[in-house]
């Protein structure tokens, strides 16, 4: 029970039992009154109307009496008058049945009131000449207590309803800030740091209220300090010094992420920028006028190609630059390419003229799909550069290791997408994801993948026909498949293990899609109690903050998990998590080896763990491909994995 209706409850009934004390008080007081009442009317009548009988009293004629004790008795507020006289006999009597109808009988029966007669003797001279008794009427005394009571009731009534009023609202008022308290700390165990700038009058709140602001902003210090200690880390280790580009150390780890077969990132096009003899450049102009180039050839790139969606930049060496470019058509990036080239010649030659003569340029340029490993495709964009090379100065290479993906039309591949979709040609395929501890190894949920059949029967990763699908604006129609299917494949054969779905951003972007989602989850939510993930890339996550925090609200309201997948810290740091509170992160292990140990001291580093442990995430490795990452990771506290060597992608 909470603090607000302890005091309540026993605040109402202190002053419960109060109003009722005095009220029982008052009532068994007016009862005596009235009691006494009783008897003192009947004593006076018997006594004032004995002394007139007296004046009148006749042995031979009582008709003077009894017209006197008629007029008194039909006043009604006497039960019975009697004239005796000196044997005891009536000479006259009135008296009547005690009848009370506008009072329940319930009251006459638990109120007893007891009828007390008067007696006075009439005396002729010095004679006497008898008795005259008077008896009180009880039903009038019924009625005044009964009204008293009504009185009672009503008057304590309503000054028990401005009382507790009254009692509420200072409850209220003086309660509000213990609320405002214990949401404060739910906001801290749901990672957001709040500080209450309201400080209650109330002493113990006060000092409760300024004790939680010191803590949440230490807390949140906390988190500020270690968060810029990793920012300023993940910076030195990831960006090039020189042109604020991603360096190759970046590009290593980033990369496989994007040439995994179920990623939509799996396919696109690659550009190789490289120079050559830059040495002498440095050794004739000097290091001003080789960083003004470097500055300028970085600009270029970004200006030209960094529009692009999802697009991964990076300087591998002093010459080189490397450009991922996925889910994009090649003639739309050699457009690009070649009014950059137009750009650098004309930078070179505004410094001097004589450069072009010895300082060559070389771009290459090729399609990568998910088939490719980091040593191929390096090694195909270096055999470009080189052709390109050879070509002559400010030339540019076409590799023609053609994507079979890119076979089709784009309307036959719409067609066909749509096709499979109506034919269920599209197919569910999961991988696990476990938790190992020291002998024991524990799936913890299946992350579901989608597959295409195509006519002749083949199978196709997803990293076939998904980027197609988000190039063609399909990709969230695919994601509304995936999830109803998933919905009816629990329903028809109940698995206990959770199933994870990951979310295109085309599907995160549309508000009618979060609320087709809300529809789904609801009738789902009612009739199975299995537990679902859901996940989106952190490119996403970054770039439709909102549309991913509105999500994971509603995916955590039903009960169900959260993610992020290919997770990395941005350049602003990793404070969009507290927006988005995930429950987990997917990092590739290269990545995580990089964020977790210095192979300078070999000491593991705090930061990474303290921003993403402290906001109760727990990290997932993926991407593991061999024994010794396990080992590695395992050494520095991660305990969750996925990848082809733990558990290969398998149909569900």
């Amino acid at each position: 029970m909470s603090l607000f209706k302890q005091l309540v409850v026993m605040l109402s009934l202190f002053l419960g039992v109060i109003l009722v004390s005095v009220m029982i008080l008052n009532f068994k007081s007016a009862t005596e009154f009235v009691q006494n009442q009783l008897y003192t009317d009947a004593k006076n009548t018997a006594h004032s109307l004995g002394l007139s009988l007296s004046k009148v009293a006749d042995t031979s004629d009582t008709s003077s009496m009894e017209a006197m004790i008629n007029a008194i008795y039909d006043s009604g507020y006497y039960e019975r008058i009697g004239l005796i006289d000196i044997d005891g006999k009536d000479v006259y009597v009135r008296e009547t049945d005690v009848k009370v109808s506008d009072v329940p009988a319930w009251f006459i029966k638990m109120v007893p009131i007891h009828s007390v007669s008067a007696k006075s003797d009439i005396m002729i001279g010095w004679n006497r000449f008898g008795t005259l008794d008077v008896s009180g009427h009880t039903g009038n005394a019924y009625r005044q207590l009964y009204s008293t009571l009504i009185d009672l009731v009503k008057t304590f009534f309503i000054i028990g309803i401005v009382v507790f009023t009254f009692l509420y609202l200072l409850l209220s008022l003086s309660l509000k800030s213990l609320k405002r308290i214990r949401e404060q700390a739910n906001a801290i165990i749901d990672n957001e740091f709040i500080i209450e700038n309201k400080i209650p009058f109330t002493t113990e709140f006060r000092s409760v209220t300024v004790a939680m602001n010191a803590m949440v902003a230490k807390v949140k210090d906390i988190f500020d300090r270690e968060n810029e200690t990793l920012r300023r880390y993940h910076e030195l280790l990831y960006k090039d010094s020189e042109t604020a580009l991603h360096n190759r150390r970046y590009l290593t780890a980033k990369l496989p992420d994007y040439l995994q077969s179920d990623a939509s990132l799996s396919s696109g096009v690659f550009v190789l920028v490289s120079l050559d003899e830059i040495d002498r450049f440095k050794r004739e102009k000097g290091y001003e006028q080789y960083n003004i180039l470097i500055s300028s050839i970085a600009k270029e790139i970004n200006a030209k190609l960094g529009a692009f969606p999802n697009v991964l930049i990076a300087r591998l060496n002093e010459s080189d630059f490397f450009i991922a470019i996925p889910s994009s058509e090649q003639a739309a990036v050699i457009h690009q390419v070649e009014i950059f080239m137009i750009q650098i010649r004309q930078v070179m030659d505004r410094m001097d003229k004589e450069l072009t003569g010895y300082l060559i340029v070389g771009c290459g340029i090729g399609n990568y799909s998910e088939s490719d490993t980091l040593k191929s495709l390096f090694s195909r964009a270096d055999h470009a550069v080189t052709q390109a090379k050879l070509s002559g100065n400010f030339k540019i290479d076409i590799n023609d290791n053609s994507d079979n993906t890119l076979v089709l039309g784009r309307e036959e591949w719409r067609h066909e997408l749509l096709q499979s979709l109506e034919e269920s040609r599209i197919i569910l395929a999961f991988q696990s994801v476990v938790e190992q501890h020291s002998d024991t190894l524990n799936v913890i949920h299946e992350e579901i993948f989608l597959r295409l059949l195509d006519k002749e029967g083949t199978i196709h990763t997803a990293g076939y026909f998904i980027p197609i699908a988000t190039s063609l604006g399909l990709i969230d129609t695919l994601d509304r498949y995936m999830i109803e299917k998933v919905l009816r494949h629990i329903r028809e054969h109940n698995p206990i293990t959770p199933l994870a779905i990951n979310l295109s951003g085309d599907f995160v972007k549309k508000y009618a899609n979060i609320q087709w989602l809300r529809v789904q989850l609801e009738a789902f939510h009612r009739q199975n109690d299995l537990v679902l993930w859901f996940e989106v890339s952190n490119t996403i996550a970054i770039h439709e903050l909102e549309a991913v925090s509105a999500i994971s609200a509603m995916v955590k309201m039903f009960g169900y998990h959260f993610g992020i997948d290919h997770f990395t810290i941005p350049e602003t740091g990793a404070y969009y998590l507290q927006a988005i509170r995930p429950d987990y992160v997917k990092a590739n292990s290269a990545y995580l080896q990089d964020m977790l140990f210095d192979k300078d001291t070999g000491k593991s580093r705090e930061s990474f763990n303290n921003v993403i442990r402290s906001l109760g995430i727990f990290i997932i490795a993926i991407n593991i491909e061999d024994a010794k990452d396990i080992d590695h990771l395992k050494a520095l506290g991660i305990e969750r994995f996925q990848g082809s060597h733990i558990a290969p992608v398998a149909l569900l």
